[in-house]
């Protein structure tokens, strides 16, 4: 496992700059409240189809952990890079978790928790499981965010440049609804 910030800063910033500029209407105001676009229908659980038709994600929260599987999603695509990513966040977007799995045929597998504070990737016990055309990964809980809302992506970079794919086509966050 690697820590890593340059590639990781601009992606995480990215995301979280989509995020803050769907939610905010592309104000730049700060500390919006996220605009999300349906509801998780149980307690702890949640899935979506990615916009681009390729794909799934879900999400799954256990007493002590969030297990994220990616569906239907290329791992290896000729030497690119390859991105996966869950944010979790609270309410006004004070807090955030972001739980990340990029596997990229320089530097390696990089597998763990965006922290914010160090735009690094804090590694996790183990390696993601990679079978049966499914991404999976097992992310220990190390905070209470009190989280409102979800967003999965999935990323490839290459020499053309990158591509993010969201469960919606504006990168709007997702409801999501914590375990009891």
């Amino acid at each position: 496992m690697h820590r890593r910030s340059g590639a990781l800063v601009t992606g995480a910033l990215l995301l979280t700059t989509v995020l803050a500029g769907c939610a905010a209407g592309g104000s730049g105001d700060a500390a919006p409240t996220p605009t999300r676009t349906k509801a998780a229908a149980t307690p702890g659980k949640a899935s979506c189809h990615l916009s681009s038709g390729g794909g799934s994600v879900s999400l799954e929260e256990t007493a002590d952990a969030y297990r994220v599987e990616w569906k239907g999603v290329p791992t290896d695509d000729g030497g690119q890079r390859n991105t996966y990513e869950v944010q979790l966040g609270n309410e006004g977007q004070t807090k955030h978790i972001g739980l990340y799995i990029e596997f990229d045929s320089i530097t390696g597998t990089t597998y763990g928790l965006f922290n914010s504070e160090t735009n690094d990737v804090d590694p996790v016990p183990g390696e993601p499981d990679v079978s049966n055309g499914t991404v999976v990964g097992t992310f220990p809980k190390q905070e209470d965010i009190d989280a409102v809302y979800w967003a999965p992506s999935y990323g490839v970079v290459n020499e053309d440049g990158a591509d993010t794919t969201w469960c919606t086509e504006d990168g709007q966050v997702l409801d999501w609804t914590p375990l009891d």
